[in-house]
């Protein structure tokens, strides 16, 4: 049985399939595909998962900017390959998304496949540590789904860069990664990079937490990940995003609270930390026995909940993109 992960990101519980289809006659199949009649399977094992995407643009908070370059950079690829060929313009051999956990980037990769009508390949770099075969599976499976986006997370687990400095200032190392893949795991997931791009209609996604703490064999060769995607430190008009998102479920909100005051307040929070507002914020209402949630009740929480970036994180990551090569940022 094919092992099976979706490691989840934000507030939606993804309902995981458990339709029997078969696999259609492909040639050169490896073993471990006879048989098999379930492509889109339970939660089984912590390492990948394939799947159709459930996630559209507009399930995403903010990042009009984002959006719309990975429209561009991943889904036109994979909507329109004859008619980029046609102009000569070259496909990204591999698309780097990177920026402060918490923001949504694998749901953003998700999203590409869906408005690309394509298959969904995930795999969990932190999952996939100490597992080699597993790891070179996981491609195989993306060739086979072809055409598919496949989207490496944690790519800094997988091919640490040697020597880096994780400090966003003297003494904050938050969000460092504990463990980092051994050199002949590296070796093998550079290996399969290079595989899979000779694979047409399978579109390579990546995602780190900071560009820089990625080995330069992986973003530097033309034929692996090639272009990048910078996932800033959430705006306010992010957060306004991702606030709609969030209070838009909450069935007991009541009306006319300043949304966008908020999200002004809210600086240095990301997704996982706007969530956190409104579940706190709802908490406050049923401690004092209040039928609704009210503009007291967020004012609360937002001395409540504290933000994931620190005012030096936000300004080490854009530091780190203002320094970076500018052309792989275009398509």
């Amino acid at each position: 049985m094919i092992v099976a992960f979706f490691w989840q990101v934000t507030h939606s519980v993804q309902l995981l399939y458990d339709q029997k289809l078969s696999f259609p006659a492909r040639q050169h199949r490896p073993a471990y595909f006879e048989g098999i009649e379930i492509m889109h399977r339970k939660l089984m094992n912590l390492f990948y998962e394939v799947r159709d995407p459930n996630l559209s643009w507009d399930d995403i908070g903010g990042y009009a900017d984002v959006k719309e370059t990975l429209k561009e950079m991943v889904c036109l690829p994979l909507k329109k390959p004859e008619m980029i060929r046609k102009h000569n313009l070259g496909i990204p051999a591999g698309v780097m998304l990177w920026g402060p956990l918490g923001t949504g980037i694998t749901m953003l990769a998700e999203a590409c496949a869906m408005d690309a009508g394509v298959s969904f390949v995930y795999v969990s770099g932190q999952e996939m540590l100490g597992k080699h075969e597993e790891l070179k599976e996981a491609f195989d499976i993306a060739i086979h789904e072809a055409p598919c986006v496949l989207f490496i997370s944690d790519c800094e687990w997988l091919a640490p860069r040697a020597g880096c400095d994780y400090e966003w200032s003297p003494g904050n190392l938050r969000a460092i990664p504990p463990t980092f893949a051994d050199k002949e795991l590296t070796k093998l997931f550079v290996e399969q990079i290079d595989r899979i791009n000779q694979v047409e209609g399978v579109m390579l996604l990546g995602s780190c937490y900071r560009i820089d703490t990625v080995d330069q064999a992986v973003i530097k060769e033309k034929k692996r990940f090639n272009r990048k995607v910078f996932v800033h430190p959430p705006t306010a008009v992010d957060r306004r995003g991702m606030l709609d998102i969030y209070m838009d479920q909450m069935p007991n909100l009541v009306e006319g609270i300043d949304r966008d005051e908020l999200a002004r307040l809210s600086e240095g929070y990301v997704g996982w930390d706007i969530e956190s507002l409104c579940k706190r914020a709802t908490v406050n209402a049923i401690k004092n026995d209040s039928e609704i949630v009210t503009a007291e009740h967020f004012m609360k929480a937002l001395k409540e909940v504290r933000q994931f970036l620190t005012p030096d994180m936000v300004e080490k990551y854009h530091v780190i993109r203002d320094t970076d090569c500018p052309h792989h940022y275009e398509f």
